[in-house]
């Protein structure tokens, strides 16, 4: 009785942490560049390293601008 109350538990904990990881992201799929932000400083900050490959407005990733909206995907270990 005791173990299935503890997997009860870790289940629920792992379920929180799954949500909390869901709802904290610090990116939005739809992305607007700000001031002062570089493609590396945004791949950083939301966790997308190809940015580029799938943003094809992008013809030069020199030449991100304020404003410019791009998409999001966070990167996730497979």
């Amino acid at each position: 009785m005791v173990r299935v109350h503890s997997l009860r538990k870790s289940e629920y904990m792992i379920e929180m942490t799954r949500k909390n990881i869901m709802t904290n992201r610090p990116c939005d799929e739809i992305y607007v560049v700000r001031e002062g932000e570089t493609l590396h400083t945004i791949s950083e900050k939301c966790g997308d390293p190809f940015i580029v490959e799938k943003n094809p407005h992008i013809h030069d990733p020199d030449d991100v601008f304020p404003g410019l909206v791009i998409k999001i995907t966070p990167f996730q270990n497979r």
